[in-house]
């Protein structure tokens, strides 16, 4: 078990290194030839505690990429092409990327210290946290996304209020409250929220429970209401709701977002040990950690775009058990070891080593790995490989089981 943990996070180093370019870190050894903001900022959670030079100035760099790329009412792009030399924002915009930057840049200042990220990287963190506030489309402090505008970004058809982008906003409120700290700045002019009273709202929206609809009531009536109606102000099932839009509220597991608010603080230590059991009772670990979504949707489920997802290649089709329908990720599998690490709990070396094999499963024809994702019943590699955030979650994944907290920043 210790030979392939150790060799999987020498690979997941070479990898990264690979992955590094002039502009910052491309998504895929394969594929994917641009820097996307979400993936690369996901992967120097891992890389940046590698404390490897190289590294560090790769994240230096991606986050001047899109410092100096950033739309003119603040959005970070979605991803910066290499061939062209232009950053892409997506068909119907990209949410996450705004968020991620935030974070990813306090990421880098608590590894490096280095004041310079202080300067026109802070500003443009400003304005995309500026730009955030005006995805509240209903005054709720929370942000509304449209379809497609995070990384389940094909034949799933969550948004509105999605689960997903709104933990990755309250991190950044917190995120850039402590950058503006450190550089001396009013949080006022920034248009900061207050992060506990966001949290309070972000709990009571997506955990309904005893006290939340009468505070709920006071910013958006018609959500208490419903509450009320449907029986969701005693509770839910310890799990947070993927999200809620204008035609539904869906309640699937999203696997990834309920990891972050466990890991980031969002939920309490009793719904954080309930989200992991939900993945132990349901099997998400399996064949490997772990499944992103659960249930899988099926064909006319109104979650699900089956007429869309008929056009798409491959390797981006959405069948239950495939790409963002509950198959296994291993960059999300990252965060679950984490996880684990962090409240403890035993089977987490178990968990790792099951993580090192997924990323040492290959395509015909292949032997780098760390792939973009496996069949959820099979375990069988699809994806793309070289993945910079398989790797990087990897090594996070890696460094937690070691005793570090990948998630220090945020405390």
């Amino acid at each position: 078990m210790t030979d392939l943990i150790e060799s999987t996070r020498d690979r997941a180093l070479d990898v990264l290194r690979r992955n590094a370019t002039p502009h910052g870190l491309k998504a895929s050894d394969a594929y994917y030839n641009q820097v996307w903001a979400r993936d690369a900022f996901i992967s120097f959670i891992g890389a940046n505690m590698a404390r490897d030079d190289s590294l560090i100035r790769s994240a230096t760099t991606t986050v001047q990429t899109f410092a100096k790329t950033k739309a003119p009412l603040g959005q970070i792009a979605n991803f910066y092409d290499l061939e062209t030399r232009q950053p892409e924002f997506g068909w119907s915009g990209s949410t996450d990327s705004s968020c991620w930057y935030v974070i990813g840049l306090a990421n880098l200042f608590d590894a490096t210290g280095d004041r310079a990220l202080l300067g026109l990287p802070l500003d443009a963190a400003v304005d995309a946290y500026r730009f955030l506030r005006y995805q509240d489309a209903n005054n709720s402090w929370l942000i509304d996304s449209p379809q497609g505008a995070d990384w389940m970004d094909a034949a799933i058809q969550r948004t509105g209020k999605t689960l997903y982008n709104n933990v990755l906003f309250l991190a950044a409120t917190k995120c850039l409250a402590s950058l503006l700290s450190s550089a001396g700045k009013s949080q006022e002019s920034a248009g900061l929220l207050d992060y506990e009273a966001l949290k309070e709202r972000f709990n009571d929206v997506f955990l309904p429970g005893d006290g939340g609809s009468d505070r709920i009531s006071k910013y958006w009536p018609r959500l208490a209401a419903y509450q009320k109606e449907r029986g969701l102000a005693g509770g839910t099932k310890g799990h947070y709701l993927q999200y809620i839009s204008f035609a539904r509220v869906d309640s699937h597991f999203d696997t990834l977002s309920n990891l972050l608010c466990g890991l980031w603080g969002a939920a309490d230590e009793g719904v954080f040990a309930s989200i992991l059991e939900y993945i132990r009772e349901r099997d998400l670990s399996r064949p490997f950690p772990v499944r992103v979504l659960d249930p899988p949707y099926g064909e006319g489920d109104p979650g699900y775009d089956d007429s869309f997802d008929a056009t798409l290649p491959i390797q981006h089709k959405s069948g239950k058990y495939s790409y963002h329908n509950g198959a296994v990720w291993p960059f999300v599998g990252g965060f679950y070891v984490c996880a684990l690490n962090a409240l403890p709990m035993a089977a987490a070396r178990d968990q790792l080593k099951s993580l090192a094999e997924s990323n040492a499963a290959f395509r015909e024809g292949e032997k780098v790995g760390f792939n973009e994702w496996l069949d959820g019943r099979t375990g069988e590699a699809k994806g793309q490989h070289g993945q910079s955030w398989s790797a990087g979650m990897f090594v996070a994944a890696y460094e937690s089981s070691r005793g570090a907290d990948p998630f220090e920043f945020l405390r």
